[in-house]
């Protein structure tokens, strides 16, 4: 490689790293400046660290209807063995469902609570952004399994609202709310305008990521859509690249099927007895977020919170109707995810995937169901995620093993082309396409397929994604351990390096060790400059994916383990020959497309130097038909 090659490869290096380091401090400077505010924005900024304060000012009871019926505020508690829902009469809905399988963080006691950070309470009726209904509700009556609360609007309207906690039969996280519509006015009234409240959704840890918070929507025609907090505005990069802050957004739908928000783990699903035309608003909260494992590390984010609007009725005096939701809160776990029927699996996310769900979007829902899947089923049988991780990695890699061993005898007949490659480039060093054709007719002689070495990276590549997406929202793998990994789906931080802040996660190193050496006992082809690069993919590898979920590293490590046994079996295999192609054989793909671009160009070549004759005649296209033809049957 000559030196100008050597400075571009090391300038991009020392960029990357620079970059890291920049951003690195950036966290650090604004993490130090929101401990600064944090004091100050305490009384009137949601907190996500420390158990959520109730939403009432008062002990958890249940007031009971006074003689003149007015009420204070007053809680009730409906729990079974895997939720306590908090209800109150403050807008008449949910205050929060804490979950009794999933602490906030490994080695705490805090669970974690859905709707922490909620303006008001869920099924709370709101006229838009930041507008609830805050007025205590008189109770009605509040069971082991149902509470209910009756109040009259300004308007007119006779509103009474049933929360049932959901037989055995469905999902524990679910509960059924019954909200009954009469007009108790002496004339016709509208119900336009009024939004049902379903509350907010917010970061846990510090390595959350904005795409993973967020509201979706189902329309009654499959169309799904998913607004992540970004959605709203951010911090613009260089002053330049990003959006203006925007308090919340409306979404007009034709026939809404089903609703909600969530976090990376855990969601809420509001879904109508029958779909019907709804309005929708979104928006999202500013939280503080902080790292229990170490109290000093605090992050400024932001939790989605969104509302879908009543239907539009038209009541005439003493008119009644009734409006039934099913609202889940709980994990995004898979099975129970698509236990709530068809087509809910898109509340996991799966085909959304940064810079290549363009191109893989519609293989990667698939895959991932199948991997969430099968690594439950693993985990049925050896007890253990970081196991199940392993054998599926491993299964994997044993279905892909032809195309591998072929993709390898390839390279390796490639790489005995490299000292004709250097002549070719040594002679044809001023006239690249004369080289570019020089170099795919040595292909054709020796029948190679360029392509041929990379054919397992592009079927690797979507099983990668997918196992990669799988993870964003893989609850399943919340809090689970394995050897020195505290939690498969977070970084396994081992301690901060002194002096710098950067967390020691070690299964990332790994793979980057791992990926060196597979790369450096794989057949060398190219020239110096691309083999260059290729020995550094695995330092970038490194640092883009140094903070992703322990389970990813754990299973692109032994990924190339296994890569790495597989490439030392094949180099004890006899070398293939290289042989010339006898006859015309067949061509590849990107050999007839060289050949039929080479065709092309010398009939045009030859169609801009005919003569007067010919011009006369105008037998241009003609004639450059006539030169294919000729090159054809040479």
């Amino acid at each position: 490689m000559d030196r100008t090659s050597w400075i571009g490869v090391l300038a991009c290096l020392g960029l990357l790293f620079a970059w890291g380091f920049w951003n690195t401090k950036e966290a650090a400077k604004r993490a130090a400046e929101a401990s600064k505010t944090a004091a100050a924005e305490e009384a009137n900024k949601p907190k996500v660290s420390q158990t959520p304060a109730p939403k009432t000012t008062k002990e958890p009871t249940v007031t009971e209807k006074s003689p003149t019926g007015s009420v204070g505020v007053a809680t009730h508690v409906i729990e079974n063995n895997l939720v306590r829902f908090i209800f109150t009469n403050q807008g008449a809905g949910l205050s929060t469902a804490e979950l009794k399988e999933y602490p906030k963080n490994v080695g705490v006691d805090d669970l974690v609570s859905i709707n922490a950070v909620g303006k008001a309470a869920v099924g709370a009726l709101s006229t838009g952004h930041d507008a609830f209904d805050t007025t205590n509700w008189e109770v009605k009556s509040a069971t082991a399994t149902a509470v209910s609360y009756e109040t009259v609007t300004p308007e007119g309207f006779a509103l009474s609202k049933t929360f049932t906690l959901a037989d055995e039969e469905t999902d524990p996280h679910k509960v059924k709310l019954s909200l009954t519509i009469k007009n108790a006015a002496e004339t016709p009234l509208v119900l336009e305008g009024k939004y049902f409240y379903l509350g907010s959704a917010s970061p846990l840890h510090l390595n959350e990521w904005s795409m993973q918070i967020g509201m979706f929507w189902m329309n009654n025609d499959g169309d799904f859509e998913y607004k992540t907090v970004d959605h709203y505005g951010g911090r613009k990069v260089l002053g330049i690249f990003g959006k203006n802050e925007i308090p919340s957004d409306s979404f007009a739908l034709d026939s809404l099927k089903w609703a909600g928000v969530n976090d990376q783990f855990f969601t809420t699903v509001a879904i109508p007895e029958a779909p019907y035309p709804a309005q929708l608003w979104g928006s999202r909260i500013a939280v503080i977020v902080e790292d229990d494992a170490e109290a000093s590390a605090k992050k400024r984010m932001a939790a989605a919170e969104a509302a879908i609007g009543l239907p539009k009725l038209t009541m005439n005096p003493g008119d009644q109707q009734t409006l039934n939701y099913d609202i889940y809160l709980g994990p995004k776990e898979y099975s129970r995810i698509t236990g709530l029927g068809d087509g809910y699996v898109d509340v996991m996310h799966y085909d959304e995937i940064p810079i290549f769900g363009w191109m893989f979007g519609w293989a990667i829902k698939p895959l991932a169901s199948w991997l969430i899947q099968g690594l439950v089923f693993l985990e049925g049988y050896v007890q253990s995620y970081g196991i199940a991780i392993i054998l599926i990695t491993i299964l994997i890699r044993l279905l892909i093993w032809p195309v591998y061993a072929k993709s390898a005898r390839s390279m390796k007949r490639m790489s005995k082309l490299t000292p004709m490659m250097k002549e070719l480039r040594e002679k044809h060093e001023d006239d690249p396409q004369k080289l570019n054709e020089e170099t795919m007719k040595l292909y054709r002689t020796y029948n190679i397929n360029p392509l041929g070495g990379c054919l397992p990276m592009f079927i690797q590549l979507p099983v990668f994604l997918a196992f990669y997406r799988m993870l964003w929202s893989a609850v399943e793998l919340r809090g689970e351990s394995f050897m020195w990994v505290d939690d498969l789906a977070l970084p396994d931080t081992l301690f901060v390096i002194p002096g710098i802040g950067i967390p020691f996660n070690l299964l990332p190193i790994l793979m980057g060790i791992t990926s060196f050496i597979q790369i450096a006992i794989t057949p060398k082809t190219g020239d110096k400059t691309q083999q260059m690069i290729f020995m550094l993919m695995p330092i970038i590898f490194l640092v883009i994916c140094y903070n992703f979920a322990a389970a990813l590293a754990l299973y692109w490590t032994v990924s190339n383990a296994f890569s790495i046994l597989q490439t030392w079996l094949m180099n004890k295999l006899p070398e293939p020959e290289l042989k010339k192609r006898e006859g015309g054989g067949k061509k590849s793909f990107m050999q007839r497309m060289q050949e039929q671009a080479e065709a092309a160009q010398k009939a045009k070549a030859s169609g801009g130097g005919v003569t007067g004759k010919s011009r006369t005649a105008m037998p241009g296209e003609k004639g450059a038909r006539h030169t294919r033809g000729k090159k054809k049957r040479r």
